[in-house]
């Protein structure tokens, strides 16, 4: 068992054969109910319910494969790569775990008997640190531990204990199932050593002790508070490494020597020019190109895309720190690395292969506009080696205008022994920001220091209100009749959480205006201020002190709450039909639709539209209850609660329930009940941008009007059916002329693209003709051209399902039809066109198939 493919296997079967279920990999992407971490870190994160109690497990004995990436929070491994031989932010794990079956000594049995009977390792150079004990807490060392490796035949003297952290694992976040380890290190001899006197495992100094597999004792559940409460049963986690342990059955430096890591380092050496090994800045150039075109690859695959946020922003940084150093030795289109990576684990990972030209395409978009960039950036950063530091306006300069990020900026300053001033940084950042929120105008900086005057914060009533009586507590003219208002109580939802801002308006309480038509202003912004509000007003005849009505028309609310609710029907419902990596990022919700953003790789066939649509609506039908109520973050998190990566949230949370279905942060304006939403219909589903898809919908009133607009249109295409039957005379020219020249189909996204071109037959012939192959080869998009006595006719009849997806058969036949010197025209699913010019009907019938297949993505 030497190369890293005989070991992934080798542990697997060994496990495998001793009752243990085998598992494929898990997503690097954690499951919605589990938001520690951005990514999954260690192999037993995806297994957490099962060590908590909360699931049960399928099977007391589990072994896998994970693929972790620990590349932000607290686990984060990135600043390493590069500097020592053993570190990387994205690695295999190798895992065998006992939920209430086997606990210490059971896994220092199999630990021993695969290291020393199986890798063949030579006991006299392993080593084992175990759990020193916490006497604060009450934990005395772990005896158990230590004789079970007596047991195995270890000397006392190479058991070391070490407190925390370094013996007590966990958890995978901030809280979760934790508890002692005893961690095996192998000697790989003085050469790698340091020389000192303390030189063991965990030596800080040199790479001699490796560590290569950590036995977790998971017996305690860390809580928000630091306490430890123990799990209802005790449980095992191991990880071995498998880079780690490739490097020591493989005696080589580091992980970047095993064969692991040799083709992508091979390649990066033909192509660069520069060996590695040469220098210290090749070698790091060359580890950390590796490593991050690895990560990146797998981001990618998964639906991740680059982004200034979250899971978004941490591939950006991978692809970014990988572009500067391979500027370093002078490595051109990073964009090829990942071809060499998928070509070294798509055999264990088949979804690196299915989304390969995915993920080079990412990646080169995202090379190609830092490059744009970089040079000027870099020259901008050399310019600032003569200040003692870089402060933290030029630091956010460098990030604002040539995209580096500050971890860049730091880590290039520390290379020339320069500081950055993070914290200023951090400063002018949040000013960019708040600005940008305000939308950068001086009218909303005016806003907020109106709002830090008037000395009181806006109860927002809106979650149950549409109208309240209230008090213009403050009030400032804007000029031109308009003026800046703060209510006391305010039911207008200013734009946040993807709701956009109501209409309305206030007007004078009766008692104070002249009856019939008091004074009326209408609303014309709202700005949030974190939990406050300022708007403003269009209308006269207002002053500070003066009690007000302030009303948002039912019309308005009503519709945008049913969108609200919908989006996250329809969040859930896309978990549901392409899977948990289907995660929001981005929405609009307004009174006459919904939109939302989505992290998803490719177009959604036809089946998956209709069954998420129908997954929606049968929620409504149930007329499910939905609740809102206010929770601490961890209880939320407790309970399961959606999460969106990059938002930051407070002590307190707003929790919207849908019973039984969907559980979210938010904090816009909902229905109470899924049957008010009314009939729900996917418009529009399209791509935009790499990884992220977007959807469009209707709800309540207008789904009601196109509903009904699409039955009246069937009713009237059905009448004309009827007609056409009547006098219609089957054509067996027609059929005798299509025998003769079978039609060509092209299956694209779930549609069968229809073509053909055909001599003799006229118009309505050939009207005939794409009725039939429509329904033979449904659904279809047909397009047929003829040529007869001197003449060009052109027809496009679609499935009608097709129009959902943005196809106009009557806006695509005008395109085509301009090549052949003619025109024409019809309705969305059919049209005709006709031409003067026979001989170019082959280039028409060519473009006509070119906008179909575009329009279907």
């Amino acid at each position: 068992m030497r190369t890293t493919a005989e070991l992934r296997e080798g542990f697997l079967s060994f496990f495998e054969e001793r009752g243990h279920m085998r598992f494929p990999s898990f997503s690097l992407i954690p499951p919605p109910e589990d938001p520690s971490t951005l990514f999954i870190s260690a192999g037993m994160q995806p297994l957490k319910p099962y060590f908590s109690g909360v699931k049960r497990p399928p099977a007391p004995r589990f072994t896998t494969v994970q693929k972790c990436l620990r590349a932000g929070g607290k686990d984060s491994d990135l600043e390493k790569v590069g500097l020592n031989a053993r570190s990387a932010s994205m690695f295999e794990m190798l895992g065998n775990f006992s939920f209430g079956d086997y606990f210490k000594d059971g896994a220092i049995d199999l630990a021993w008997e695969f290291v020393t009977e199986h890798l063949k390792l030579e006991p006299d150079r392993i080593w084992t640190t175990v759990f020193a004990g916490d006497p604060e807490r009450g934990i005395p060392l772990d005896d158990v531990a230590v004789q079970g490796w007596l047991r195995k035949g270890l000397p006392r003297e190479r058991i070391v204990a070490f407190a925390l952290p370094e013996n007590f694992w966990g958890p995978a976040g901030d809280t979760g199932p934790c508890g002692p380890c005893s961690e095996l290190h192998y000697d790989r001899g003085e050469q790698h050593g340091c020389g000192g006197d303390t030189c063991g495992p965990n030596c800080e100094s040199c790479d001699r002790f490796i560590e290569f597999w950590n036995l977790v004792f998971m017996e305690f559940d860390l809580g928000a508070d630091g306490t430890l409460t123990p799990l209802p049963q005790q449980n095992i986690d191991t990880g071995m490494g498998l880079e780690r342990t490739a490097m020591v059955l493989q005696d080589v430096a580091s992980i970047f020597d095993t064969d692991g890591f040799r083709l992508i380092m091979d390649w990066i050496e033909r192509e660069s020019g520069f060996g590695y090994g040469t220098s210290h800045e090749a070698d790091k150039a060359h580890r950390v190109i590796t490593d991050h075109m690895r990560g990146a690859t797998f981001l990618i695959a998964e639906g991740v895309t680059p982004s200034n946020e979250a899971r978004g922003y941490v591939l950006r940084r991978l692809i970014r720190r990988a572009v500067v150093q391979a500027g370093r030795i002078g490595l051109e289109r990073v964009y090829r690395v990942p071809v060499i990576v998928v070509d070294q684990v798509g055999q264990w990972y088949p979804e690196v292969v299915e989304h390969a030209a995915e993920i080079e395409r990412v990646v080169k978009v995202e090379e190609q506009r830092f490059r744009e960039t970089l040079e000027r950036g870099m020259r901008i950063f050399e310019e600032l080696a003569g200040e003692p530091a870089i402060d933290g306006e030029q630091a956010f300069a460098l990030a604002a205008t040539h995209g580096f990020p500050i971890e860049l900026t730091v880590e290039l300053a520390e290379e020339r022994g320069q500081s950055v001033d993070v914290d200023g940084y951090r400063e002018a950042m949040a000013r960019h920001r708040e600005i940008s929120r305000a939308g950068g105008a001086r009218e909303t900086v005016r806003a907020a220091d109106f709002s830090r005057a008037a000395g009181f914060t806006t109860e927002f009533v809106g979650w149950e209100k549409t109208e309240v009586l209230t008090q213009i507590g403050a009030l400032e003219p804007l000029g031109d009749g308009r003026f800046l208002a703060k209510l006391r109580e305010s039911p207008f939802y200013p734009e946040g959480g993807g709701q956009v801002t109501d209409a309305g308006f206030i007007e004078l309480d009766g008692a104070h205006g002249p009856p019939p038509n008091p004074p009326r202003a209408e609303l014309e912004a709202a700005y949030r201020l974190e939990d406050d509000q300022v708007l403003v007003f269009s209308g006269e005849g207002f002053a500070e002190g003066d009690r007000v009505r302030a009303v948002v028309p039912w019309g308005v609310r009503f519709p945008t709450m049913a969108n609200h609710t919908a989006t996250h029907l329809l969040h859930r419902a896309l978990q549901e039909v392409l899977g948990d990596h289907a995660r929001q990022a981005g929405s609009a919700v307004r009174p006459d639709k919904l939109r939302f953003d989505f992290t998803h790789a490719e177009a959604l066939t036809a089946e998956q539209r209709a069954e998420v649509e129908r997954r929606v609506n049968q929620k409504v039908w149930e007329n499910r209850p939905v609740r809102a109520f206010i929770t601490p973050l961890e209880e939320a998190r407790r309970l399961g609660a959606m999460m969106l990566f990059g938002e930051k949230y407070g002590d307190e949370v707003r929790v919207v329930e849908i019973e039984g279905y969907s559980r979210e942060l938010c904090g816009g304006t909902h229905v109470r009940w899924t049957a008010e939403i009314g009939p729900f219909v996917l418009l529009t589903e399209s791509s935009i941008g790499a990884g992220t898809r977007r959807i469009e919908a209707v709800t309540a009133g207008e789904a009601w009007a196109l509903l009904a607009a699409r039955a009246h249109e069937a009713d009237e295409l059905r009448a004309e059916l009827q007609r056409l039957k009547k006098r219609t005379v089957k054509s067996p020219r027609a059929t005798a002329v299509v025998d003769a020249t079978p039609p060509r189909v092209r299956p694209v996204n779930g549609v069968h693209v229809v073509t053909n071109l055909l001599e003799g037959l006229g118009a309505d012939e050939l009207l005939e003709l794409s009725d039939r192959l429509k329904q033979q080869n449904a659904p279809a998009a047909v397009v047929l051209g003829s040529r007869e006595d001197g003449a060009a006719h052109l027809v496009m009849n679609f499935d009608r399902s097709l129009e959902q997806r943005g196809l106009d058969a009557g806006r695509l036949i005008r395109e085509a039809a301009a090549v052949i010197g003619g025109g024409g025209g019809g309705r969305p699913t059919m049209a005709r066109a006709g031409g003067k010019q026979p001989e170019k009907l082959a280039d028409a019938l060519a473009r006509a198939e070119q906008l179909i297949l575009e329009a279907l993505g």
